[in-house]
């Protein structure tokens, strides 16, 4: 196998806006003097959030057999905690509107997607000659030592940060390691994620 490189993206402000003359250029140029209603939702911005590596995690080239126990059966289940290549997520500028948070929300999303019946197992984007096949990542909190994924595929690792004062600004550890989820082949693996850091 070779290197994995894991890119995360980092969200901003999200601003959404609708008018109805906007969408329907006949309505909006029409002169009845009808009253025009523009709705907005102003969402409060996540923190910032800056990865390892600008993003790019690399983990170690292994051997097939890696993957198995001495009997064939599989070495690793994507819930077991069995250590992987550490990354940190640093935290910063993270201002609620009444003072500084309570919880940091961290949010893990695959970009290429989930296997078949895996939702625990970030999904290798196997379109490209030469890529590993049934290969995917499991990423883990290091505080929690658990899969930040759940059994339906939804991602929430909550960090309490109550009376931390600016202390929550800091480095949250993360680590990442292979998890096949079939017979496994050689290649390369690939896997594209988004991380959200939201407080409350």
């Amino acid at each position: 196998m070779q290197q994995l490189p894991i890119l995360f993206r980092q969200p901003g402000l999200v601003l959404l806006v609708g008018l109805a003359g906007g969408l329907l250029p006949d309505v909006g140029r029409a002169n009845s003097g009808l009253d025009t209603n523009i709705t907005a939702n102003i969402v409060n911005s996540s923190c910032k959030v800056t990865v390892d590596n600008g993003g790019e995690i690399y983990l170690p080239t292994v051997i097939r057999s890696w993957f198995y126990n001495a009997d064939g059966s599989d070495r690793y289940v994507p819930g077991d905690d069995a250590g992987g290549t550490p990354f940190k997520i640093h935290v910063d500028d993270c201002y609620g509107e009444s003072g500084n948070p309570a919880k940091l929300n961290f949010s893990f999303s695959p970009q290429s997607g989930f296997w078949p019946g895996q939702n625990r197992v970030f999904k290798s984007d196997d379109s490209a000659a030469g890529t590993a096949r049934n290969v995917g990542v499991v990423i883990f909190s290091g505080k929690n030592k658990a899969n930040v994924l759940n059994n339906d595929g939804t991602s929430k690792v909550v960090y309490d940060v109550s009376g931390e004062g600016s202390a929550y600004i800091t480095d949250y550890e993360f680590y990442v390691r292979y998890q096949n989820t079939g017979v496994v082949t050689g290649g390369t693996v690939t896997s594209k994620i988004r991380v959200d850091v939201t407080y409350e």
